[in-house]
């Protein structure tokens, strides 16, 4: 075997070792966690809770037991885009996300980290299944809107929990996670229940239950209640009772003072029954679900319990504090009961991460991270539309300007005016300004958050100003820096920026993707740390582009294709490293997406023949890199296992085909219903207009491709289909589909228009790739070797 040929098997063998060691170790056993053992367990709901609620004066109860507890913000997420009263508390119950059932209301579509998806109107929220309720359930009329109708239910009907919860059940959304209503009650001996809402939570069909409408009115009876079973749930519903906003600023306000004072009250009481309690008592209270027409939001999170540090409350299944998920409950009561968690639950054992201000300082940052994710969850949608707009416009723009129809016509044979158009000097140079602009802007939404945008009184305006003042930063440096009088100089810069702003970040924590507008929230709760969908397209074009950059600077030092192969193998698994690791990128599908485009990078530039064969062998590495991940991600602790690990043991409990086809529905949402696939529609015209025959992108025998020599574009043109690569499978395997390549076309795109707008202003210094300037010992920015007759194999 040649040493070339043995280069591409030491990689990777390095590669998984790597990955390997990345693995975090299992945790101490001494770790703080909310799940320790206990005698009992006490879960009080508060519908409609926020952390905003809580004031030393109005609610001294809630605040004194905030005070003395391990703290979080709370993703209440369910099967539905907006979590109502019963959807909250089956999916508490199931350990995973659940709904109520509502009429001739549409599936709705997966919640996702980062895709702009088709959501139900806050009114549709509130419907039936049926006409009438069920046999056992009095019937009640499905013409409330929002909340109202799943809490009227509550109040007047629920007589008959056992079948609510087989509805629940039997719901096509509840049923594509996976999950299994009630399996917290069929997994203790006995459950007591105050508030028929809360029975959702337990009404399994072999469950052992008790239902009391209200709280007892003493400390003694309300203890002799909570000895009765190891596990007790108190549903508050007052604010749900309140009745939603009326516009009458000043009457809303008297209501919800009103009904959080009674929540106090109660939450006193069972402060002082559980005081007098033996043993030990793990309370937990959660805000379990929005309240009448309220906008999704997160919520309080605390655990209270003997020796349990007041710290920042997490779980493995967010892998950052403090954030929690409401599935997250039932896995934490169970460990704390020691019993089994079933394999439906998705939800992981919360754990006090580390230590916390001061109460006031703590709920001020918790008023800030809910800030943020409200703002992200309402904004995305507007913000997709405005990257599809400026990219459509700039490319039409630059069609009309730069002419290029002499060499050639687009389909449909447009009209003699623009058959003979030239490039309009003048207008080349804004034109490539606004290229450059185009192009910074997808990274701009994650470099604004380094401002403290969400502690100003209008987060929106604020996200909007930092968002814009990135992008002109970015464009600047890559329109002004000493590389601008290269060809490939500031659209190098803009990848280079974008590279490093997505690599720093995930090194760092995924400070800035958190909230980020191209990344993820807690309030859709698809992913709190680690490499979002749409960041994956985004890291594939950089990276790769940036690669082949780098292999043709090292590839020019001398001859062979091992020249060619080790920069870019190298760069690969350190790509892969970043993407695939759980303590870092831990993206599944970014992993699969990755490998392929390094791999056929290296081929196509070192001029290895790509065949149908060795094309499979490269998509079985993808495959054994991320199994070999997952698997030893599985090898952890249950609990402390990321989405990779926990797809092994779906896998070998045979839930994976429920994921897998859950994804494959999301994807086909995403086609038909995000703003993003209209990028794809725009990348598509680019692509007629710059790679038909006679395009601007396409050399012809006198003028080569935007003016680039044939050693460039042949670098280029490997690296465009590695991307074009990776972005295809990259769609296949993530659940944002055709969004990933949607994102990745809002950076490429404007790139290729700046390229072609260089290539038609030769006299130009900035768009001369043979000038001057290009000297042979220059250290500037190139994608080529240097000159035009350096060796290239």
């Amino acid at each position: 075997m040649s040493g070339a040929a043995r280069v591409p098997g030491v990689v990777l063998t390095v590669l998984l070792a790597v990955l390997g060691l990345l693995v975090p170790p299992a945790a101490a056993a001494d770790e703080a966690t909310a799940a320790r053992q206990a005698d009992r367990v006490l879960v009080v709901g508060v519908a409609g809770l926020t952390w905003a609620d809580l004031d030393r004066e109005r609610t001294p109860e809630l605040w004194e037991l905030a005070d003395g507890s391990a703290l979080a913000a709370l993703s209440v997420r369910a099967a539905r885009s907006t979590t109502c009263l019963l959807d909250g508390w089956a999916s508490l119950g199931a350990g995973n996300r659940a709904r109520y059932p509502g009429a001739d209301e549409p599936v709705p579509p997966v919640p996702l980290p980062s895709a702009d998806l088709p959501e139900e109107e806050d009114g549709t929220a509130g419907t039936s299944a049926e006409p009438s309720a069920p046999t056992g359930e009095e019937p009640v009329e499905p013409v409330l809107t929002g909340c109202a109708f799943e809490e009227q239910v509550a109040r007047v009907g629920l007589d008959d929990p056992q079948r609510t919860v087989a509805r629940v059940a039997a719901d096509p959304a509840t049923a594509r996670f996976g999950a299994e209503p009630g399996a917290l009650g069929e997994a203790l001996p006995c459950s007591a229940v105050v508030g028929r809402a809360a029975s959702l939570a337990v009404a399994g069909e072999q469950a052992r239950f008790h239902v009391t409408d209200t709280l007892p009115d003493d400390a003694g009876a309300t203890s002799d209640l909570l000895t009765q079973c190891p596990l007790t749930l108190v549903a508050l519903d007052q604010l749900a009772d309140a009745g939603p906003a009326t516009g009458d600023t000043e009457a809303d306000a008297a209501r919800r003072a009103a009904a959080l004072a009674s929540i106090d009250q109660a939450v006193g009481l069972l402060r002082t029954a559980v005081a007098g309690l033996p043993g030990d008592t793990l309370l937990l209270l959660a805000g379990v679900s929005e309240v009448g027409d309220e906008r999704p939001q997160l919520h309080v999170a605390l655990a209270n319990a003997p020796g349990l540090p007041a710290g920042w409350l997490t779980s493995s299944s967010t892998g950052r504090a403090p954030f929690a998920q409401l599935i997250d409950l039932a896995p934490t009561v169970l460990r704390a009961l020691q019993l089994d968690v079933p394999a439906s639950m998705n939800g992981q054992p919360m754990t006090v991460a580390g230590d916390r201000p001061d109460l006031a300082t703590a709920l001020d940052e918790l008023a800030d991270v809910n800030a943020a994710a409200v703002t992200h969850h309402r904004s995305t949608g507007a913000f997709f539309w405005v990257v599809v707009g400026l990219n459509a416009a700039l490319v039409l723009v630059a069609l009309l300007t730069l002419g290029g129809w002499e060499r050639g016509r687009l389909p449909g044979r447009p009209g003699a005016w623009l058959r003979g158009r030239r490039p309009v000097r003048g207008a080349v140079p804004a034109v490539r300004l606004a290229s450059l602009a185009v192009a910074a802007l997808p990274v701009s939404t994650y470099l604004a958050g380094l401002l403290p945008w969400e502690r100003t009184g209008a987060p929106r305006l604020a996200l909007v100003a930092a968002v814009l003042l990135a992008d002109a930063v970015v464009t600047a440096v890559a329109a002004g820096g000493p590389w601008r009088r290269r060809a490939l100089g500031p659209p190098v810069a803009v990848l280079a920026v974008t590279l490093a702003t997505l690599a720093g970040d995930v090194l760092t924590g995924s400070t800035l993707e958190l909230d980020g507008l191209l990344g993820y929230d807690a309030v859709v709760a698809g992913r709190f740390t680690g490499f979002g969908n749409l960041t994956s397209g985004l890291l594939a074009v950089s990276a790769l582009l940036l690669t082949a950059a780098l292999a043709a600077r090292v590839a020019g030092t001398g001859p062979g294709r091992r020249r060619w192969l080790v920069p870019v193998l190298l760069a690969g698994a350190v790509c892969v490293v970043l993407v695939g690791a759980p303590s870092l990128g831990r993206d599944f599908g970014g992993v699969l997406a990755a490998v392929p485009g390094f791999l056929v990078l290296g081929m196509l530039l070192a001029r290895v023949r790509v065949t149908v064969l060795r094309l499979v062998a490269v998509l079985g590495v993808a495959v054994a890199a991320v199994g070999t991940v997952a698997v030893l991600d599985w090898l952890r602790p249950a609990d402390q296992r990321s989405h990779l690990g926990r797809f092994v043991g779906q896998v070998l409990d045979g839930q994976a085909w429920t994921v897998v086809s859950r994804k494959a529905e999301a994807n086909v949402s995403i086609l038909v219903g995000s703003a993003l696939s209209w990028m794809l529609l725009v990348a598509l015209f680019a692509a007629l207009w710059l790679l038909r025959p006679g395009g601007l992108l396409r050399s012809t025998p006198d003028r080569p491709a935007a003016g680039l020599p044939p050693a460039q574009l042949r670098v280029l043109r490997a690296g465009l289909t590695a991307v074009a690569l990776s972005l295809t499978v990259g769609a296949l395997v993530n659940d944002s589909g055709v969004a990933v390549p949607a994102t990745a076309a809002s950076l490429l795109v404007p790139l290729l228009v700046y390229l072609v707008a260089t290539g038609a202003s030769p006299g130009d210094g900035a768009g001369d790739a043979s000038g001057p300037d290009r000297a042979a010992g220059d250290p500037g920015v190139n994608v080529g070797v240097r000159g035009s007759t350096g060796r290239t194999s």
